[in-house]
């Protein structure tokens, strides 16, 4: 398949993603109307005021499962880069997000209970072959293979620290979404960004890797195409599947594709760092870190003053920019602007608690 072939499937399988998900959201949002599973603003943190439909997931990820097999069916995806078991593996991964997402979404499950939908999610992915090999050293470019002891159980290889390293990258992209997932079409329109990223480098001569760019452009299309839903004002949530399984796609993306890790840190950096940073500082103040408020970065910027919607697109804008700018970096290049981004991400944060207490002050006058 040449470079245009490429583009021209990728642009048909994203417009088709779209509007299977699009379609899909309309069945999901009755469907969660009628069991109930709607998001009621019980909680200070909340910032909507009526209760809104979840289980948007629930058409993403259906979307999502249909391109897969439209892929594999053609024999577009089976490439030496990317084999069936990998697929497979990220289907159930889907799959099992969605279960758990829908029992959370109906129930409101503990939060030691939700976490083992990602776990199993992210263990299937790796016994089904899919896991960061190596790593590049920033010093020499060269590889740094990371698959220090084997064990053969059964059908199953198990590497050390190899799939290790996979499972953290997974839960932390997971939770990194989810967690974000607190302002309309935030962490879908970051999925897209995050998507075309690793589409458009898979799809570059230097790498060019089909599979990749082709199953990129069904996740891309299959978010995109819930937005309409999901952006301000919401008439429907992504739900704990959704939000879950958009770090699961742009960690599972990030690794079977030549963008690696690199690129989905860049797009997710931000995020990741705001948890980082609130966790320490719940820990300082002697807080579960687990610990539900209003202290993350998004929120703190609507009560800074800025508009949702404009809150939203600042976010969106900073992802997208970064990640274009990783496309043309090396390995040295894109440590630098991921430590750029977190310095950022705390700058910001200082912008936005110092804007704060000056409006408290103005209020109290």
């Amino acid at each position: 398949m040449d470079i245009y072939s490429l583009v021209m499937y990728g642009l048909a399988i994203l417009v088709g993603s779209f509007l299977l998900s699009y379609l899909f959201s309309i069945a999901s949002r009755r469907f969660a109307i009628k069991i109930n599973a709607v998001d009621v603003p019980r909680v200070a943190r909340k910032i909507h005021k009526q209760p809104i439909p979840l289980l948007g997931g629930l058409g993403i990820g259906l979307a999502i499962l249909i391109g897969c097999f439209i892929l594999a069916f053609n024999g577009w995806i089976i490439l030496p880069k990317l084999t069936e078991y990998q697929i497979i593996g990220f289907a159930i991964g889907i799959i099992i997000l969605n279960i758990g997402g829908l029992l959370d979404d109906k129930y409101d499950l503990k939060p030691w209970k939700s976490i083992w939908f990602p776990v199993a999610a992210a263990l299937i992915v790796i016994v089904t072959g899919t896991t960061i090999e190596h790593i590049t050293s920033p010093g020499t470019l060269s590889a740094f293979y990371l698959n220090w002891a084997t064990w053969k159980l059964g059908a199953v290889t198990i590497s050390f620290p190899a799939d290790l390293l996979t499972f953290v990258w997974l839960m932390v992209a997971m939770y990194a979404t989810k967690i974000t997932d607190g302002l309309d079409g935030l962490v879908a329109g970051i999925t897209v960004i995050g998507a075309a990223m690793v589409g458009a480098l898979s799809a570059m001569p230097t790498f060019y890797q089909p599979s990749s760019a082709l199953l990129a452009a069904t996740v891309a299309g299959s978010y995109l195409g819930f937005l309409p839903k999901n952006f301000h004002p919401a008439k429907q949530f992504l739900g704990e599947g959704g939000s879950t399984m958009a770090g699961f796609c742009l960690g599972f993306l990030a690794i079977v594709s030549s963008a690696k890790v690199a690129i989905a840190l860049v797009v997710l950096g931000i995020p990741i760092a705001d948890v980082f940073f609130v966790a320490l500082r719940r820990i300082l103040q002697h807080k579960s870190p687990f610990s539900g408020d209003k202290s993350h970065l998004h929120f703190r910027l609507l009560d800074a003053g800025l508009p949702h919607s404009r809150t939203v697109l600042l976010l969106w804008l900073v992802s997208a920019v970064a990640g274009t700018a990783a496309l043309f970096l090396q390995t040295r290049g894109k440590i630098f602007l991921i430590l750029l981004l977190a310095i950022l991400t705390l700058l910001v944060s200082w912008f936005a608690d110092k804007r704060i207490r000056e409006r408290n002050n103005q209020n109290a006058k």
